[in-house]
This record gives C-alpha cells, structure tokens and sequence, in this order.
C-alpha cells in the first residue's frame, strides 16, 4: 500500500514535467509527509490538455453518504479496482496522476531493550532523483469536494524486500494511455532505478512535515 508520500516541486518543474496549461499556483509548497485526508495536488485532463488540481487523499465516491469512507480508500488494488462498487465509476471516466517525489512504508525490526518489534519507516524514491508519478483515481462528492486513490500493484524487485505492494508507477509514455483508459504501464526500468532507505521515526507523526523527514539515518536498530 501506499500511506504516506511526498512532493518538493517547483511550478516549473510540474509545468514542464506534465505540460500543465493552467496557471501558475502561487502558494505551492513542497511536503515531506503528505498523510491521507490531507489536501494533495494531482493532474486530470482538462479542457484539452493537463490541469494541476487540489483533492483530498481518501477517495469519497459521489453516492456516499460520509466522508469517513474515504479513511479505507486512499489505496485501490489496480488488480480489482475495476469491478469494485467503490472504484469502478472513477475506474472507467476519472483517472489522474499523482506527482511524487518518494514515499515511505514501514518494517518491524527488533528494537534492543524492547519486548515488541519497532515499526521502521523507510523512504522510496529513486536514484537519480526524478520524480514518480503514480496513477489515481478522482471523484467529486457534496459541495463539490473532489477527492482520489492511489493504485497499487505487486511489489518490483527494488522494494519487495520491504513490502509486497507499491503504488502503481507509470512509466513516461504511459500517461496518455492511462487517461485514455488503458490498463496501467508500469515503468519497466523501476527494478534498478528505486531504492529505499531508513528514516527517523519522527516522520510516523502525521503531524511532522520537515526536510530531514526522508534524510537518511546514519545508525538504525535494523542495521547489521
């Protein structure tokens, strides 16, 4: 699954990345601990070409009666989401990216002193820096509150060591077929290009969003 995540871009580096058309956001902020619930930005297509958007994270489909459903959708499995009640009207008409720098998953490791395993954060992201893009699925709720999910798929060589899923990773020339309804195309050079790292456990706090949130810890309990 995917719980956690981050983004540090600039407009620039979004406009370029995507081909936005719209204009400029004045207060766009960088976020190293983006939690669910929280208001992220994401891409749809839109009036012939690419829209930065802001929506919830924890997908809330328009017949739902609470808001609260969205707690148990920030992920949607891409294996099922299709024939899902909760998933499948977004599914087939309302599809966006999810611009990512990395994101975080958690390992028990023995913790000296302690009876109970540690939940060890780890952060993904890849070598050279580049960002991800996940694949999403949007919908908009009462008030016109939009709101979406993150997709998630087995787990590539680069990760499964650490969790069995991931979230779904497009590759460069996939996004114009995801939009266009096609079956997710997983970026195929994902293997050699993420790795993963511990983190301080500081950022297992919804509440801590700082930059040395995915610094990388010099000493850990896990280590050999």
């Amino acid at each position: 699954m995917c719980g956690r995540f981050t983004q540090n871009f600039t407009w620039a580096e979004l406009h370029a990345l995507y081909r936005l058309t719209n204009d400029a956001i004045p207060n766009l902020r960088a976020s190293w601990n983006i939690a669910p619930t929280q208001d992220v930005g994401v891409i749809v297509p839109e009036e012939g070409g690419m829209i930065y958007k802001t929506m919830r994270w924890g997908l809330v489909p328009m017949w739902a009666k609470d808001i609260k459903i969205g707690n148990q959708a920030i992920n949607a499995r891409m294996e099922t989401a299709a024939a899902k009640p909760l998933f499948r009207g977004a599914w087939k008409t309302r599809r966006c990216l999810v611009p990512a720098s990395g994101f975080y998953e958690w390992r028990a490791v023995e913790a000296p002193g302690k009876a109970k395993p540690s939940k060890q954060p780890f952060y993904i992201s890849r070598h050279d820096g580049q960002p991800l893009t996940f694949a999403g699925l949007w919908e908009k709720w009462k008030d016109g509150m939009l709101s979406f999910t993150i997709l998630t798929c087995e787990a590539c060589d680069g990760i499964r060591d650490l969790h069995t899923r991931m979230p779904v990773m497009l590759a460069k020339d996939g996004l114009e077929p995801w939009f266009a309804g096609e079956t997710p195309v997983i970026d195929p050079g994902l293997d050699a290009a993420v790795s993963f790292r511990p983190v301080s456990p500081k950022m297992s706090s919804p509440k801590y969003n700082e930059p040395d949130c995915i610094e990388a810890l010099v000493a850990w309990c896990g280590e050999e």
